[in-house]
């Protein structure tokens, strides 16, 4: 054995019974073995900084709740034809909401209902339920997986103010456009979307009938082609302080008119003289008619949107609109019916809106819209006819104080400008229906 080999033995062996160990062995010795620390709890990633409560089994639930009071230009103290009030100024609970989600590596149900006072106690249903099967991939939980397939009752992916959630959105309401063209945000269907790099892609299958639709077939579909719905975006951050996004969509699908019944033979009595008796000439016979056959019609949609955001000492400031044009796609407003009309229908709208934070407890907001129902509409007048106008404009400023997840309290004007109105004389007036809503939402 060498000399180097033998110090290297005698430093690795312990030193005999009652001989003390020199301070540098020893020094050695517990640098080579640190002390275990005790490990520390796991941080639960899936639900950091999300709102909402944690219950058993990873089942989290989460809701907010509007209530608002409404003054309208336009309220009257009278009842229309069927009884319905025409009296609007009123408080209204505009959405009470409760979401209830489970998720796990690979997969997730998320169930949300509504209740709401718009038309009466009675509103209350299913506002989303969906199940989704998702890889993540490399993306974080706070981003979207690289790809995610959804079915049930989830929002149309199209533009970027129809997927936003009224829980978030400052402003009352969706524009105008977007609440013609979709008088709710979900429908049913299946959906693939996703997040790879920073492209952001959504693609759907659906009924082609949201909620809330009056046309009659909400929810259902009476045609057997489905409507075919996607957007493509970007979300770029530039620095610190700056952050685009944006996209484009379009959408393809049918619409449907929905033919008449067969009537019978009917007799119809007119007291002319009004003496409540049967008398000559006051019986008249209306044949039956036959039925007519329902038919479908194909409508169309493209969109574009933009947002920037900009982080400054005063808050986040936002710069963001959209634009809109399609094809016989009013189901809320002036609904299309080609057939009926035996003329298509153009619609444009967009907006623009400019939302500035003012410290985390403060907020102010302008918005315009603008929506065109038929670019093609012709009005008459004296015999002859001539270009009119069916657009509607909307100003609407916004204040409010802001409590962080937990309340929002805020006021907005709407200045509304259209010309559906008439005079004594038949021409095309303003219709006075500018509307202020004072509005507090809680958090969960």
């Amino acid at each position: 054995m060498t000399v180097a080999a033998s110090a290297s033995a005698e430093a690795a062996s312990p030193p005999p019974a009652g001989v003390r160990a020199p301070a540098a062995a020893v020094e050695k010795t517990h640098a080579a073995t640190p002390p275990k620390k005790p490990a520390a709890p796991k941080a639960d990633t899936a639900h950091a900084k999300k709102p909402g409560v944690d219950l058993l089994a990873g089942i989290r639930v989460g809701g907010y709740l509007q209530a608002q009071y409404e003054s309208h230009q336009d309220s009257e103290n009278q009842l229309q034809q069927g009884g319905a009030p025409l009296n609007l100024d009123r408080f209204v609970l505009r959405r009470a909401r409760v979401k209830v989600r489970r998720a796990w590596k690979y997969s997730s149900v998320m169930i949300e209902l509504d209740a709401n006072t718009v038309h009466g106690p009675s509103s209350f249903g299913v506002q989303h339920a969906e199940a989704s099967l998702f890889y993540r991939g490399d993306n974080s939980e706070d981003e979207l997986p690289i790809a995610k397939l959804t079915m049930g009752l989830f929002d149309v992916p199209f533009g970027y103010e129809l997927t936003e959630s009224p829980k978030e959105r400052l402003f009352m309401e969706r524009s105008r456009q977007s609440l013609a063209f979709f008088p709710a945000e979900p429908d049913l269907g299946i959906g693939l979307s996703g997040k790879v790099l920073f492209v952001k892609y959504a693609v759907a299958v659906m009924n082609g009938e949201p909620k809330s639709e009056v046309t009659g077939f909400q929810l259902r579909d009476p045609n057997s082609q489905k409507d075919v719905i996607g957007r493509v975006g970007v979300d770029v951050p530039i620095g610190k302080r700056f952050r685009v996004s944006g996209g484009v969509s379009a959408l393809n699908g049918y619409g449907f008119h929905k033919g008449t019944d067969n009537t019978k033979n009917v007799v119809v009595w007119k007291d002319l003289n009004e003496d409540g008796q049967i008398n000559t000439g006051e019986l008249e016979a209306l044949p039956g008619t036959s039925g007519t056959v329902s038919e479908n019609f194909f409508r169309w949609s493209v969109g574009a949107d933009l947002q920037l955001r900009m982080k400054t000492e005063l808050g986040m400031t936002q710069l963001y609109g959209e634009i809109v044009a399609g094809s016989n796609m009013d189901r809320g407003l002036f609904v299309a019916d080609p057939v009926l009309t035996s003329i298509d229908a153009r619609e444009l709208g967009y907006y623009i809106g400019l939302v500035q934070q003012v410290t985390p407890y403060g907020v102010f907001g302008l918005r315009y819209d603008y929506y065109n129902p038929n670019a093609n509409f012709l009005d008459r007048q004296g015999g002859k006819i001539i270009p009119s106008t069916q657009d509607m404009q909307t100003w609407a400023p916004l204040v409010g104080l802001v409590l962080p997840g937990r309340a929002k309290l805020l006021l907005e004007y709407d200045i509304i400008r259209d010309y559906t109105a008439r005079d004594s004389s038949g021409v095309p007036i303003d219709r006075k229906n500018n509307v202020w809503t004072l509005r507090l939402q809680g958090e969960l």
